[in-house]
């Protein structure tokens, strides 16, 4: 489970990929029973993940509808794409929320931010959202409780 930076990467540790080594792809195959991104960057500078990514594992992505940092459009497409592919992948975006909707964290645009998907390659808006955060630990535990149970 990661948040942004770390939700971009929990996609990517759990894709499978044509180039893995056979002994990666196995330890990926058996490793993961389940994983979960809070905003992540899903514009993946490489085709193959917005194309054909395929999730080793069930995934949960939940985004903000406003985030300006890592936008709910390319997550949509990569579960889209990931679905057609008979991947495992829910996403949910929250109506009116930003970036690290998970916080009390006030309304607040730096314009110094490195920022891909801003005009000029700079500036982000963060912002808590109650909503978004209750919701968010409704949908992750529950998430968890049906993919983490017990096989005995």
């Amino acid at each position: 489970m990661g948040g942004s930076h770390g939700g971009s990467t929990t996609l990517a540790t759990i894709a499978a990929l044509a180039a893995d080594p056979p002994a990666v792809a196995e330890r990926k195959r058996h490793g993961f029973a389940a994983a979960v991104a809070l905003y992540p960057g899903c514009a993946f500078g490489n085709p193959r993940f917005n194309t054909k990514y395929v999730a080793v594992a069930p995934l949960l992505i939940l985004s903000g509808e406003l985030d300006d940092w890592t936008p709910a459009r390319p997550c949509l497409e990569l579960a889209e794409a990931a679905r057609a592919a008979g991947a495992p992948v829910t996403i949910k975006v929250y109506p009116g929320a930003h970036h690290a909707f998970d916080s009390a964290s006030p309304l607040r645009y730096v314009a110094s931010r490195v920022n891909a998907n801003a005009p000029g390659g700079r500036g982000a808006t963060t912002a808590g959202n109650r909503e978004a955060w209750a919701d968010s630990i409704r949908e992750v535990t529950a998430f968890f409780a049906r993919h983490l149970r017990r096989k005995d």
